[in-house]
């Protein structure tokens, strides 16, 4: 990538951050009456447009479909360089995947898990799936869509297809940011797999499943090594706290794994992990010619998204404004 090629979108993306929602904004949200309420508030952004085709409250997913769908059209414009974009929706793509193959494999109609705003078009997706047209799709989808159907063909397992979609989505988002050769989007990618494998630790554990189970569902890419984590598995809390006490990502892992030892919940941990990629961004706000704050821009507008979610869904099951407090992460601006 040339660096000077992205000045202008840059220059484009710095006028598009003074519009991310600011957390005094999110803040009258938070404090609103009720779902109403946050919607007249919301109603004087950029999201506006999109208020008038809400029929309800509880359909508040159509504005948030809506933006987002809008975001990676806006991204499309900026730059011929798709790739910044598909570090971020490459999830979905893969989302889309698991809903045809479960179609497919388990026999149910799931139209309605499908999302809008990934690379591949969802037509491109179901022809790989239902009929092995590949075409339009990149290899590691076609490997993983084969490899999901020989797997359930032999032991007809049907957890395996998420895991086995959610080694080939880290493999190929992998391959995508090394391919950039820029990074912050190698770092990204590596802390992300950091976080998602102390997590899934954390989880295999609470389930008592064994090292086998373990090292079927672990990532490879991340900082800290497979091995290092697969021999956490009986280890106590204290231990691994220990263990991982030198690692790049120490403070935030630490944070995280005493937060879990508090609540025995992930969802503080899964807090911190959110609040440090969000930390990552950060530099990206002093660069001027590169790649980097078109990449940040978009992460900050899926943040916001995830945030306005949780506003809504709280306000809906009338959640009192210090628990979603508690729910919110960090925002970029």
């Amino acid at each position: 990538m040339n660096r000077m090629d992205f000045s202008q979108a840059v220059i484009r993306v710095k006028v598009l951050e003074k519009r991310l929602l600011s957390k005094a904004r999110l803040e009258r949200m938070v404090d609103a009456k009720d779902m109403g309420e946050v919607l007249k508030i919301l109603a004087e952004t950029e999201y506006q447009p999109l208020l008038g085709s809400l029929e309800r409250p509880e359909d508040y997913e159509r504005i948030l479909s809506g933006e987002m769908t809008r975001v990676y059209a806006l991204m499309a414009e900026l730059t011929p360089e798709h790739v910044i974009a598909q570090l971020l929706a490459l999830k979905y793509d893969y989302h889309n995947l698991k809903v045809l193959l479960k179609e497919k494999i388990l026999g149910k109609n799931l139209q309605n898990l499908l999302v809008s705003y990934g690379m591949v078009e969802i037509s491109k997706l179901r022809s790989a799936v239902t009929l092995g047209d590949a075409e339009g799709i990149a290899q590691p989808m076609a490997e993983a869509i084969a490899q999901v159907e020989a797997h359930y063909e032999k032991n007809a397992d049907p957890q395996f297809i998420d895991i086995l979609l959610d080694r080939y989505y880290y493999l190929h988002l992998q391959e995508l940011a090394q391919g950039t050769q820029i990074l912050l989007f190698t770092d990204y990618v590596r802390n992300l797999i950091d976080f998602t494998n102390l997590k899934t630790l954390i989880r295999v554990k609470k389930m008592e499943k064994d090292i086998k189970f373990l090292e079927e569902v672990l990532l490879d890419g991340g900082n800290i090594g497979k091995e290092k984590i697969l021999y956490s598995l009986n280890d106590s809390l204290d231990v691994i706290l220990t263990r991982f006490k030198n690692e790049k990502l120490a403070k935030p892992l630490t944070e995280g794994l005493e937060a879990f030892r508090k609540t025995g919940r992930l969802t503080d941990f899964e807090k911190i992990m959110d609040n440090a990629l969000m930390a990552l961004q950060e530099p990206s706000k002093n660069i001027i010619f590169g790649p980097e704050p078109l990449f940040s821009y978009l992460y900050a507008k899926e943040a916001e998204i995830k945030a306005l979610r949780i506003i809504m869904v709280s306000k809906i099951n009338k959640l009192s404004p210090s628990v979603i407090r508690e729910r919110l992460r960090d925002l970029y601006v």
